[in-house]
């Protein structure tokens, strides 16, 4: 074979790979001019995909960690803490069924209590999708453990779950995962250009979205202690998709019991978000009241639920070097696990964050961090009811995170 047929061949074959499906390939139009035979063309015709991968595929994400500073301990002390860890290994298989019809396999690394490093289900759900009914658009029905309305949302406008967890999680009120039904979608349609009008093309609705659903109550690592459900619904509004289309109003509200056997303890949720996304930049602003939490473990003495109260701010922005790549980020979170002062009267923490991201490549991130948590003297540390007299020493840590996705 000469050497002009060989490279007629092999460009041949890779546009036979490269060509927009319908397309006639080069191949096709070579074979018709005589420039190739039948065989030639079969030999470089690239070979299907088995059914079975057919509309399959797998993702990573993980977050490397190492952290140095001190925690703060019982008698206004601390103890030291110098450690590498895995902050989270998701590995997802996701598959199209039929165009109405998904799925999708999380599963999630995390330490037991002997410290063995062990898989455990995050999601596990089949996603279908109903026709658009007026103004709901682009639904999604999940049924199995699947997303909660409020936390996917969440770390979509602020891109450093790597750093930790949302301020809400971080206080124990309810995790992002549950067994259930739910259903969520846009209003009125898609916003045009979101990607490069707001920096985020996630949750994307013209007017805004919604996710409203029925749940165990316990979370995706708690057994179900009792035969209450929980009801949970966001609405997202984006009040001016021409003016200012990164400018969002969020509700969430969530009813139903506490996950304690053989004990009915409320548990309800409202919060409320105010966020600003630019592709420069990021601002929030959250408030949130509870009565419990998803677990329930925020009781007084008698055993009812206790009343909290929290806020949160963030912001991000990117800095007009290295491509837009390099990013600055600061945090400010509030929580009181006892504001009526039922158990004792300073019962909460504040914790403060500040640090640099740079984005090597399509979410490979590197975060470099400093963060600081004061405890009032009742608080009994993050997520966990009020102590009286406790007084926790200062929780300080330098953070360093490598963020691998692909």
């Amino acid at each position: 074979m000469t050497t002009r047929r060989t490279v007629t061949l092999l460009a041949a074959g890779f546009i036979a790979v490269t060509a927009p499906a319908g397309a006639d390939s080069l191949t096709d139009v070579l074979q018709r001019k005589g420039l190739l035979t039948a065989g030639e063309v079969a030999a470089v015709q690239p070979a299907p995909l088995p059914k079975g991968l057919e509309g399959l595929s797998v993702g990573v994400l993980g977050f490397v960690d190492y952290s140095l500073g001190e925690s703060g301990v019982a008698g206004d002390d601390t103890a030291s803490l110098n450690r590498f860890t895995l902050g989270r290994g998701y590995l997802t298989v996701q598959k199209e069924i039929l165009s109405w019809m998904h799925a999708r396999t999380t599963l999630d690394v995390h330490q037991d209590s002997d410290e063995d490093w062990k898989f455990r289900l995050k999601y596990l759900y089949a996603e279908l999708r109903p026709r658009d009914a007026g103004p709901l658009t682009q639904m999604k029905s999940e049924i199995g453990l699947g997303h909660m309305p409020w936390l996917d949302f969440e770390e979509h406008v602020n891109p450093y779950r790597a750093q930790g967890t949302m301020a809400i999680e971080r206080a124990k009120i309810f995790n992002s995962a549950d067994l259930g039904v739910s259903l969520r979608g846009n209003l009125g349609g898609k916003l045009a250009d979101a990607k490069k009008r707001t920096g985020n093309h996630h949750y994307d609705g013209l007017y805004g979205s919604w996710h409203v659903g029925l749940y165990n109550g316990g979370g995706y690592h708690a057994k179900e202690k009792n035969d209450n459900k929980v009801l949970e619904g966001r609405l997202t509004i984006r009040p001016l998709p021409d003016m200012a289309p990164g400018l969002q109003l969020s509700y969430l509200g969530i009813t139903g019991e506490g996950n304690k056997t053989d004990q009915s303890l409320d548990y309800m949720v409202n919060l409320g978000m105010v966020s600003y996304e630019h592709p420069w930049f990021i601002l929030t602003g959250q408030y949130f009241q509870t009565t419990g939490n998803a677990g329930g473990s925020l009781v007084d003495g008698g055993g009812d639920a206790l009343d909290t109260e929290g806020y949160s701010f963030f912001g991000n922005v990117k800095l007009p070097v290295a491509g837009g790549r390099l990013a600055c980020f600061a945090r400010y979170d509030h929580f009181d696990a006892d504001p009526d002062a039922q158990v004792a009267s300073d019962a909460d923490y504040d914790l403060a964050l500040a640090g640099l991201s740079i984005d090597l490549h399509h979410g490979n991130m590197v975060l470099l961090d400093y963060e600081t948590v004061s405890y009032g003297a009742d608080s009994g540390s993050l997520g966990k009811g009020p102590v009286a007299g406790n007084h926790l020493g200062d929780d300080q840590r330098l953070q360093v995170v490598y963020q691998i996705s692909y």
